[in-house]
């Protein structure tokens, strides 16, 4: 609603599905006299290039490429960039948390949590930084802090930015969900609606806001214990699908309750939910949620994301093969690469890439934003991606290097294009957070990840957890 005088602002997307010259209108109904107004729209569509697609990056040779100087390669101050010395990208540094200090006198290492929930918010300026003491803050993109983790409001699981304003995010206080809206340094929260009939409701690990802007992924508590796992329509204020689990558990304050792991929504906003053990049950593994079945995607858990092919079509992106859920076989040459599998027939997919060590992917697109990141790091015990200060480092040489390890990566999602951004340099087998965790933006012009690459030769002192020192990095790629 808008006051006499009062002004406001539309988002148009243009998303050509072939070259040449395009028109159309938007036309807007109010209960002005001069309704409907109607704004006249033009566009070009032209037919990218190889070369052009992204801003930086080396197109995939697939050569086993050594990242140089790592053990001794130091990144600027944050607010600076340098230029990946192999892959051509310009990365910009975003954090330092070993120059800040958290309430007890310890440092923080500081990340963008996981990579199917974009930290940055919709117009590329503002990004949720998670410490590892737990706390929240906002920071801006060249890493002032815009909200401090004092002014943050306490919530259940993680925050999600609003689609289109970029000051604006939801989260969950109780048996509510709020808005927040960032004004200066603080946050007022609003109540968007109460959940009477839950004792408490969630934000759960993984989950972000639907590709349309509209929909949310929460979990509620039911007097006996069980939880309904839900979609909430944010304009229509209802649910549009509802799933009561079997499992118990304990929603208050918890990312991950009783038998959950991770929660997404889909394309077509249904709920894929992760749950915690590996099994053929219907409470294990992978399953759609489609309003009246559990659908088996896979019997396994592992690390997923979900968007739209270029047609439009619900796409599951993972490596999906008979081991993973009988009867699948995987496109790729090895039969165990990274596929893009229709959601409604997993028979039906495309091999994004192949031979790949350990991964976190992050999509949230279609025609207009076709880009998965991918982030890629190892296990190995002994490795290279100890501190050299560990027993279990050994020396990085080409025999123990492989293919796509530690890289940044970022793959369309119909398999015809990848490109090799950066090394993330990150010691992962020193912690959980020191694993890439690559988000990529809303828009597809971002991706984020998290590296210990300041200190390869490990954490400084009085550090909040030991070996935990990774910090923020940002590289722009269209």
């Amino acid at each position: 609603t808008l006051a006499a005088g009062g002004t406001t602002s539309l988002k148009v997307s243009f998303s050509p599905t072939s070259a040449g010259s395009y028109s159309g209108t938007a036309s807007i109904v109010s209960s002005a006299v001069n309704s409907p107004t109607t704004i006249a729209l033009s566009g070009t569509g032209a037919t990218a290039t190889s070369g052009s697609a992204l801003l930086c990056g080396q197109s995939n040779d697939k050569a086993v490429h050594l990242p140089p100087n790592y053990d001794t390669f130091t990144p600027p101050p944050a607010g600076q960039s340098y230029v990946d010395p192999v892959f051509g990208c310009t990365v910009v540094r975003v954090t330092d948390g070993s120059r800040e200090q958290l309430s007890d006198g310890s440092h923080p290492g500081l990340m963008n949590s996981y990579s199917t929930v974009s930290p940055l918010n919709a117009s590329d300026t503002l990004l949720f930084v998670l410490a590892s003491d737990g706390t929240w803050s906002v920071r801006g993109t060249n890493g002032s802090v815009v909200v401090p983790n004092s002014n943050m409001p306490n919530f259940s699981g993680h925050p999600v930015w609003d689609a289109s304003n970029g000051n604006v995010f939801y989260y969950a206080v109780n048996n509510n969900l709020f808005s927040g809206t960032i004004n200066g340094s603080s946050v007022g929260g609003s109540v968007q609606h109460t959940f009477s009939e839950y004792s408490a409701i969630t934000s759960m690990d993984m989950a972000d806001l639907s590709e349309d802007g509209d929909h949310i992924a929460l979990v509620g508590q039911n007097s006996n214990g069980t939880m309904d796992v839900f979609v909430w329509s944010i304009s229509q204020k209802a649910k549009t699908s509802v799933y009561r689990t079997v499992c118990t558990g304990s929603v208050a304050g918890s990312g991950q309750p009783g038998c959950l792991h991770k929660l997404q929504l889909t394309a077509n906003n249904l709920l894929s939910i992760q749950f915690n053990n590996d099994g053929t049950g219907n409470e294990q593994g992978v399953r759609l949620w489609n309003g009246s079945t559990l659908v088996h995607l896979q019997n396994n858990t592992g690390h997923y994301d979900t968007g739209n092919d270029l047609n439009g079509n619900p796409v599951f992106v993972s490596l999906n093969n008979s081991y993973t859920l009988s009867g699948v076989s995987n496109p790729c040459p090895s039969g165990w690469g990274l596929d893009v599998a229709q959601l409604t027939n997993l028979s039906s997919a495309v091999c994004l890439l192949d031979n790949v060590p350990y991964w976190h992917i992050s999509y949230r697109g279609g025609a207009s934003q076709p880009w998965i990141a991918l982030s890629f790091f190892d296990s190995r015990t002994p490795g290279p991606e100890f501190f050299t200060n560990d027993s279990n480092y050994r020396t990085i040489s080409t025999s123990n290097w492989q293919l796509y390890e530690d890289e940044i990566v970022a793959a369309k999602v119909d398999g015809s294009g990848v490109y090799r951004l950066a090394h993330a340099r990150s010691r992962s087998m020193e912690s959980y957070w020191a694993q890439p965790h690559a988000a990529i933006s809303r828009d597809g012009k971002y991706i984020i990840f998290s590296s210990d690459m300041a200190h390869p030769n490990g954490c400084p002192a009085n550090m909040h957890v030991a070996n935990d020192c990774s910090d923020i990095y940002m590289i722009k790629i269209r």
